[in-house]
């Protein structure tokens, strides 16, 4: 009967050791926190220890989660959030999650210079990179000129067995561009069943699903590997070139898919005046051309010095395909949903 009380002695003491007196018998001081949510890698480190290096006294915890994977998690938090701040993923989940009552409204004055596209009316989330799809390539196995330009030139069968994917049904990425076919073939030809005949031969072409795309990079840089292309995107291609060494180029197919990623603070949370500062240190000029130099991250914000910006960037030349994003997002989950069952459940040796 005594050992419950002994346990909870103890654990009253360890917290009064913890949380206690510190010089001169004052209270200890505490960090405040800020919690994010963000499939920023590499990217939310670094933001990380620059937030705590500006504001002493702060700890930014960011846990790396995939785009997809995100909305979900927030979904089943609703009514104890745990997360702050959500930065970066598909548009379409931050529409949802609005849509869902997960976002408290913060428009700092600077938002007046994104597109329309990239912000919420409301200001439930504003938008910070804008994200180009594009096919990347493994350099010492293809050349860029033999890569498609289009994304239906995938589905040449000289690819067969030799493109990686990302698993779907986890990424923002993947969702959008196999959403984005399918959207594209169905207003071309009238008839959604093209679009998922289309996805039925980009199946056929696929030799692996990578459970996540550090398992996809390695297959796709291995000289020993027979993949050499991946529908993925821009700013992947280059960072993992430039920043990590692997042999990755990209094509920006024409009508290509822009994700605008978007930042948004989170309904309830547990430190509301913590993610506003962090919100307003990601989106500040600043940060935006640190993101933009060093990641390879285009700003959504037009009033960004283009003198500033990489010489790349300036002189990228891109082909958005046009989107009506209201519909778009009403279909995207029942799209994959009817791939997922009907296309990628089956051995790939069965697509024809």
């Amino acid at each position: 009967m005594r050992r419950p009380i002994l346990h909870s002695l103890s654990a009253f003491l360890v917290a009064v050791l913890l949380t206690g007196c510190g010089d001169g018998g004052k209270p200890a001081q505490q960090n405040k926190v800020v919690v994010v949510y963000t499939p920023h890698g590499d990217l939310g480190i670094d933001v990380k220890n620059a937030f705590e290096a500006a504001h002493p006294g702060y700890t930014a915890q960011v846990i790396d989660l995939s785009g997809g994977n995100i909305l979900p998690k927030l979904q089943a938090e609703k009514g104890r959030p745990v997360c702050d701040v959500w930065w970066g993923g598909a548009t379409g989940d931050f529409r949802k999650a609005e849509r869902d009552g997960l976002f408290e409204p913060y428009a700092p004055e600077w938002v007046k210079f994104l597109p329309e596209n990239a912000k919420s009316p409301t200001g439930a989330w504003n938008g910070t990179y804008l994200s180009p799809e594009a096919i990347m390539f493994n350099e010492k196995k293809l050349k860029r000129e033999d890569l498609p330009d289009t994304w239906e030139g995938l589905l040449d069968p000289k690819w067969k067995g030799k493109i990686v994917a990302r698993d779907v049904r986890a990424s923002a990425t993947m969702k959008t561009i196999y959403g984005a076919l399918v959207y594209k073939e169905w207003k071309r030809t009238g008839n959604l069943d093209d679009g998922f005949a289309l996805l039925e031969k980009l199946h056929a072409n696929t030799g692996y699903y990578a459970p996540s795309p550090e398992v996809m990079f390695t297959v796709l840089a291995a000289p020993e590997s027979p993949y050499a292309l991946t529908p993925w995107n821009q700013f992947d291609a280059l960072g993992r070139k430039h920043n990590h060494g692997l042999p990755f180029g990209y094509v920006l197919p024409k009508e290509t898919p822009v994700i605008v990623e978007p930042i948004a603070i989170v309904k309830g949370a547990p430190h509301p005046e913590e993610a506003k500062l962090f919100y307003d240190f990601v989106t500040s000029q600043e940060q935006l051309l640190h993101a933009a130099e060093k990641y390879f991250r285009v700003p959504a914000r037009s009033d960004l010095s283009k003198e500033k910006l990489p010489e790349w960037m300036r002189e990228m030349k891109l082909e958005p395909q046009k989107i009506d994003q209201d519909e778009f997002d009403k279909q995207l989950e029942g799209w994959i949903a009817r791939w997922q069952d009907t296309i990628r459940s089956k051995p790939l040796t069965e697509s024809k």
